[in-house]
């Protein structure tokens, strides 16, 4: 999997996900100049769709179901009840924003997972996040 992650100052997005390099290039060209510098592309190695973004203290990871599991399987509910643990970002498909090298990671399906969502999944197991779509 190829992945275009931007990084501008302390924002961080993912500008593009791609199976395939060759699309992935093509892609970054079509990037303007004044958002280009701030592009990298990445090789997640062994990934395959659909799999999983990690969003947490603006850092990104890539996860396959089975390390997903595991994930909420070791987040605790925390004493701050406002907490978000982390954003889970779904990826079935490449993904490409309309304006190249911009961020509409929002159209991703995604979640946020607060001590709410955790003590349902403490409750439910996996079946709270196939009834929330993202399994």
């Amino acid at each position: 999997m190829f992945v275009i992650v931007a990084s501008k100052g302390r924002l961080k997005w993912i500008s593009g996900i791609f199976q395939a390099e060759e699309v992935a290039l093509h892609y970054m060209e079509q990037i303007p100049e004044e958002l280009k510098e701030y592009q990298n592309l990445i090789h997640v190695e062994e990934m395959k769709y659909p799999f999983y973004i990690i969003e947490s203290q603006g850092d990104f990871q890539f996860l396959p179901k089975d390390e997903v599991i595991v994930l909420f399987n070791n987040t605790d509910v925390s004493e701050d009840e406002d907490e978000v643990h982390f954003n889970i970002y779904t990826v079935d498909s490449d993904y490409r924003p309309k304006k190249p090298g911009t961020d509409y990671m929002g159209v991703l399906h995604h979640d946020h997972v607060t001590n709410e969502f955790i003590e349902k999944y403490n409750e439910e197991g996996i079946e709270i996040l196939v009834r929330k779509r993202i399994f």
